[in-house]
């Protein structure tokens, strides 16, 4: 390569390597203010009047909350193919917009998926509930294999209903990223050794989930322009992370204003660092929107959970702009202003000054002092030989 010796063509090479660096830049920063922030709570759609009544009662006396998470699995919309009642969500989310919280919608699929979809030939894939947490465990459940077509086609059907009804309300500003699903909207699938040999033998199961993924991507954000499509991170069978990242990726690059990644499996037990949903929150944090959503229930103990002082730093340290408290959590007033405070103090300080003050006073939790294994069950190993805890499905 010839040397640049004139002064002009120098400036012009500078400035353009100037401009790139700048475009880096730019891709890097998040687009965009965050589309959803403060203190949420988890929500499963009313079942009666007596729980919608509660429900209103709880929303309308706790002035801490910024929205609430509705859940609703798919085969309480639409128990016959083509015959979708919305009623129950209707009638939460005019309790909502009678008090002016905003909401995030969560259609399941999953074991939530209706049995019509296998009558007319989805693939469907048995499995066992292993989660001893879970009031299913042990019994014998199936979910649709994502990528056969005739659940897609049912299911892309709804998504796009669903957007006709919500999507233009101004309190709706989320929907949760849901395609291939078991128990839960995280990204898991169930993982057995032996459903990992009915994986295998259905042939390359990572590509075929990476084209799963990359259509509801799209289909999650056309049924809903306007709002965040969030997508509830988590390890996906025994694929690495990186299969995640190719999934954020794609989504990056075609919604970078709205994509959200949610780490489930908030804790205030230790610092988070080294477990794969939070890592991925961490690694992306300053390039597209994030939060979380607490592990367990303050008002249950904390066992589980741990403390607030904790799980707030863990928030601040991977700048989380929202906190999905546990539904318990969520109905009290108290423990909802608790946390608000706690965690303002946090953002306040900031990771490192607020790490030091939890040290000062005794309140820092060590990974040794973790002592959580949940019912009957023992901790799996890390990749790096450490203990891993994102085991919930």
């Amino acid at each position: 390569m010839r040397p640049l010796k004139s002064p002009h063509i120098l400036r012009t090479f500078l400035c353009v390597l100037f401009l790139a660096v700048l475009g880096r830049v730019s891709v890097l920063a998040v687009s965009g203010p965050p589309i959803r922030t403060g203190l949420w709570f988890t929500q499963k759609i009313p079942e009666n009047e007596g729980d919608l009544s509660s429900f209103a009662k709880a929303v309308s006396t706790n002035s801490y909350l910024t929205g609430v998470c509705l859940n609703i699995g798919w085969g309480r919309v639409e128990q016959e193919s083509g015959k979708l009642d919305f009623s129950a969500i209707d009638k939460t989310v005019e309790v909502l917009r009678r008090v002016g919280l905003k909401y995030q919608l969560n259609l399941k699929p999953g074991v939530d998926t209706p049995a019509y979809a296998f009558k007319e030939g989805a693939q469907s894939f048995e499995t066992q509930v292993t989660n001893p947490d879970r009031p299913t465990f042990g019994q014998t459940v199936v979910i649709p294999v994502p990528w056969d077509p005739i659940y897609q086609r049912n299911f892309s059907r709804v998504i796009a209903q669903l957007g006709k009804r919500y999507a233009a309300d101004p309190l709706c500003v989320s929907a949760v990223l849901t395609c291939a699903n078991f128990n839960s909207s995280e990204m898991h699938l169930p993982k057995t050794p032996a459903d990992r040999a009915k994986w295998k033998a259905m042939g390359d199961y990572q590509a075929k989930l990476l084209d799963v993924y990359k259509k509801y991507t799209d289909e999650w954000a056309k049924a809903f322009p306007k709002q965040a499509i969030s997508l509830h991170v988590s390890q996906v069978l025994d694929l690495p992370s990186t299969f995640n990242e190719q999934v954020i990726d794609y989504g990056l690059s075609k919604y970078p204003d709205r994509l959200t990644i949610q780490n489930d499996t908030l804790t205030g037990r230790e610092e988070d660092t080294g477990r794969i949903n939070y890592d991925l929150v961490q690694k992306y944090q300053d390039r597209l929107h994030h939060g979380f959503q607490s592990d367990g229930a303050f008002s249950r103990g904390g066992e589980r959970m741990g403390s607030m002082e904790m799980a707030a730093l863990n928030v601040v340290h991977a700048k989380g702009e929202y906190w999905e408290l546990w539904h318990d959590d969520g109905l009290s007033a108290e423990i909802s202003a608790a946390v608000a405070r706690t965690w303002k103090e946090a953002r306040q300080l900031g990771y490192e000054a607020y790490k030091k003050k939890l040290v000062g006073e005794g309140h820092y939790r060590e990974r040794a002092d973790d002592h959580y294994r949940g019912k009957g069950r023992r901790k799996p190993k890390r990749p790096n030989g450490k203990e891993f805890t994102n085991v919930r499905e």
